[in-house]
């Protein structure tokens, strides 16, 4: 997977990948994995990625930056909100990871169910707007409220668990992306057109993904202190195979 070589290419650059693995469940402590790791799941990868590259200010981005910005979301007017599965909140995005509660192997909380959707939204910080597309977007809310189901399991729940779990206690976390809330996105800024500007000829940048960099965002909040060492996305090198 991108997610993968990309951190194993940090790592052999000298700087570790580090990002706190949740436990999910009873359990509230946070495992470090070691630099090099491969991410155990989606979330942390997202997390990763957020929490290791340089950051920038909307202004500071080009055609073709490559960057982390940091800002307040807002809705688009005539995007359609989502509302999220389990709690029925109406958001820009959410992020719903279901577990259960036995440890595995590794001290791993089996996923049961992923599910991550969101619309296209806006990022303004103090210097500009940016928009992020909703093509390829990793959205990972990992510090939303969790709650531990008991079999038997409400039907709103039971219906995102797989058969062979109908009958484990389960955990569910649900994480919100709201308008006004802070977002960390790290993408590709590219100026494009917007479909009212073809008139005038207004440029807008706007956040995607591309087949060597992802697109991805996250609310968790330890991650908006950036690390000492931030890592230029110029300096990541896919390792070649042996």
């Amino acid at each position: 997977m991108f997610f993968e070589a990309l951190f194993t290419g940090i790592a052999l650059g000298g700087t570790a990948a580090i990002a706190f693995l949740r436990a999910r469940g009873a359990g509230k402590s946070r495992a470090m994995p070691q630099a090099g790791d491969p991410p155990r799941d989606r979330g942390e990868a997202v997390r990763r990625v957020l929490k290791h590259l340089q950051r920038k200010t909307i202004a500071e981005l080009g055609d073709g930056t490559a960057a982390v910005v940091q800002g307040a979301a807002r809705a688009i007017p005539g995007v359609p909100l989502l509302r999220s599965p389990v709690m029925g909140i109406e958001c820009i995005g959410y992020h719903l990871d279901i577990r259960a509660t036995h440890v595995t192997h590794g001290f791993h909380f089996p996923q049961l169910r992923e599910e991550a959707r969101c619309g296209a939204f806006d990022v303004v910080d103090e210097t500009g707007v940016v928009r992020i597309s909703p093509e390829g977007l990793e959205l990972a809310i990992t510090d939303g409220p969790i709650g531990r189901w008991d079999p038997p399991l409400p039907p709103a729940i039971a219906a995102l668990v797989p058969a062979a779990y109908q009958f484990w206690s389960v955990t569910v976390e649900e994480g919100v992306l709201l308008p006004t809330s802070p977002v960390l996105v790290c993408g590709v800024a590219v100026r494009e057109l917007a479909a009212t500007d073809y008139r005038d000829g207004q440029q807008m940048l706007v956040m995607h993904s591309t087949t060597t960099f992802p697109l991805v965002a996250s609310t968790d909040a330890d991650l908006f202190k950036a690390t000492d060492r931030p890592i230029r996305p110029e300096e990541l090198r896919t390792p070649r195979g042996r």
